[in-house]
């Protein structure tokens, strides 16, 4: 994996002065991100696990019929159908479903761990470059109450944030804000995968007619390519600038007058529009 570091080095406009590094400081550090980096790959480990991990499991447990044990999940559902209180259940939880796994599962809970994950290795290759030696390679802010994921309580501090910029850490940096700094219109964009990955499950379920079970399949595929299209119109609008024909840089990267300054003009633009009505 490279480091994302190609030609000159731009530093963050918000990262803390240049401080200099004993040799016990540099020493330490690539152990520091190479054990942050673990944390984070574990706990991205077990959030794969619970969406494309899982459904994968199904899928080779369907086709190779290797685990007889599947079916205490998967089987009898044909059965359920003929029960009305079920049938009530499942179509009231359905939803619920979709929500914690499309916004949840499939798309806030990967953008929340992997970016940390990657820029923690990030800067493990970066540390154990004599380039890097005389400066910081990440930094720590704090978001805004009830802007980020967490409790909000207290500011949430938003580590790992990249001291030297590139194409690689800005890309890493889209996804991090888009998980932490959660957008409801991601989070319904999402959705439609959460009631794509319900189907695939229940595609996968032996005692369906085969009928339903490619159905299924079908709007499984269908589902996701929603929630595709519409996760790429939110992130080319938030990160892009193609609604307000700017570019916008992560709010992570702004200070707090910056910030101020955003949330000013938003709502500027939103008073603007109701007036219009």
């Amino acid at each position: 994996m490279g480091d994302g570091v190609s030609g000159a080095r731009v530093r963050s406009d918000t990262a803390p002065e240049v401080r200099d590094r004993g040799p016990v400081a540099l020493a330490l550090r690539p152990f520091g991100y190479l054990l942050i980096g673990l944390v984070w790959a574990a706990l991205s480990t077990v959030i794969l696990a619970l969406g494309p991990g899982m459904l994968a499991f199904l899928v080779w447990a369907d086709v190779t019929g290797a685990l007889g044990e599947v079916e205490l999940i998967t089987g009898g559902v044909a059965e359920s159908l003929h029960n009305p209180a079920e049938v009530i259940a499942i179509v009231i939880s359905l939803p619920l479903l979709a929500l914690l796994w499309g916004a949840g599962v499939l798309w806030m809970l990967p953008c929340a761990a992997l970016p940390p994950m990657l820029l923690s290795f990030t800067f493990l290759v970066r540390s154990l470059r004599p380039s890097y030696a005389d400066d910081a390679l990440s930094f720590t802010t704090r978001g805004a109450r009830g802007s980020t994921m967490g409790v909000t309580l207290t500011q949430v501090s938003l580590s790992l944030l990249p001291v030297h910029r590139s194409r690689w850490t800005d890309t890493l940096m889209r996804f991090y804000v888009a998980g932490w700094a959660v957008s409801l219109r991601a989070m319904t964009a999402a959705i439609p995968a959460g009631f794509g990955w319900l189907a695939a499950v229940l595609a996968t379920m032996e005692d369906l007619p085969t009928t339903v079970r490619v159905l299924l399949a079908a709007a499984a595929v269908g589902s996701v390519g929603w929630s595709a299209v519409l996760l790429r119109k939110h992130w080319r609008a938030r990160f892009h600038g193609e609604s307000t024909g700017r570019s916008e840089r992560p709010i992570t990267d702004l200070s707090a007058d910056e910030r101020d300054r955003r949330r000013r003009a938003l709502e500027k633009r939103r008073a603007a529009r109701l007036s219009r009505r």
